[in-house]
């Protein structure tokens, strides 16, 4: 005879199928058996835990997003720019009074100065920094929740940099 499984319904965010179920029915007119599934809560450390995941990745595309400088040009942040620049800093940083040829996200050439590049650099450290800094604050709120309803009610999707 077949058995039909039933899952109640529960939220996936803070409850799970249980190991158990409830004593199997017999339905003779179906010809099988109705199992329905027990449902457990997931344990709070298990709740924290996936949603710093989900905060990880929130933070990573923001981090990767790019920033727009005050003159409106728009500087690529994802992780190969960033080592790029990271370089470009450090020459800027040794020969001050040097241009730096550079190719913008349209494809452009640019032409910048030390003092460009070292504040692009800093623009960009700052905003990858402001995005750790949200996401580290996010982590204490989530720590500090003391239910999984409390944890999933921390809003990780707003405020970022």
């Amino acid at each position: 005879m077949e058995i039909f499984q039933i899952d109640p319904p529960y939220d996936s965010r803070t409850h799970r199928r249980a190991s158990t179920h409830q004593p199997d029915a017999p339905d003779p007119e179906n010809n099988r058996i109705i199992r329905v599934w027990n449902v457990e809560p997931i344990p709070l450390g298990e709740v924290r835990a996936a949603r710093k995941e989900a905060l990880a990745d929130i933070r990573w595309e923001h981090e990767c997003g790019g920033i727009t400088m005050p003159d409106g040009s728009v500087i690529a942040t994802d992780d190969r720019s960033k080592t790029l620049l990271n370089g470009k800093y450090r020459t800027a940083e040794k020969y001050p009074d040097r241009f730096h040829r550079w190719k913008g996200t349209d494809g452009t050439e640019i032409a910048l100065t030390s003092a460009q590049v070292i504040a692009i650099g800093d623009a960009v450290s700052d905003h990858v920094q402001a995005c750790f800094d949200r996401e580290l604050d996010l982590i204490a709120a989530i720590d500090a929740a003391d239910t999984a309803e409390a944890v999933l009610a921390v809003d990780i999707a707003a405020d970022w940099p």
